[in-house]
């Protein structure tokens, strides 16, 4: 797909002789319904480009994406008519799991070690989170986590960075 700028009061179009990615030009050709506003604005996603608060609306009103804003990637939907394997990966491997999983891993591994520290709970969530979040954001998201657990009364934290289960 080309690529737009409208900085300046113009329009700079830049077309790239070859296909960048092979995985989106199937999904386009298996998902015939999809007009240009469609296709350019699922490009932008595919490029991780910044994409505009209407334009997120948009995409999330018509289930064409998935995730938080700066994380967003192609929904289930719109991957899956190619039957294509390695980006049905990709989607799992960005959609992830949902928290319940991740909170009874916790619990169960606490409940198994007695007491643990925070960086080894860190070590076994952390790669199991999806790839689209940064270091930071899983790391949040595990407090989120634990934070959660602490308040359902299942676990309490003890000095030295410990946790144990109720």
């Amino acid at each position: 797909m080309p690529d737009y700028d409208f900085s300046d009061g113009k329009c700079k179009v830049t077309i790239t002789g070859k296909i960048l990615n092979e995985d989106f030009a199937r999904i386009l050709i298996k998902n015939p319904d999809l007009d240009l506003q469609d296709i350019l604005l699922l490009d932008k996603v595919q490029k991780q480009k910044p994409i505009e608060a209407d334009e997120l609306k948009y995409l999330r009103k018509n289930r064409f994406i998935e995730g938080r804003k700066g994380n967003i990637f192609l929904a289930l939907n719109v991957i899956e008519p190619t039957h294509n394997k390695e980006l049905l990966a990709e989607y799992i491997n960005n959609k992830s799991f949902d928290d319940l999983y991740f909170k009874d891993l916790i619990l169960g591994f606490i409940k198994k070690s007695t007491k643990v520290r925070r960086k080894d709970i860190d070590r076994l969530i952390s790669p199991k989170l999806s790839l689209a979040l940064s270091e930071v954001k899983k790391k949040n998201k595990i407090t989120n986590f634990l934070s959660s657990l602490r308040i359902d009364g299942k676990i309490r934290s003890l000095p030295g960075y410990f946790w144990e289960a109720i």
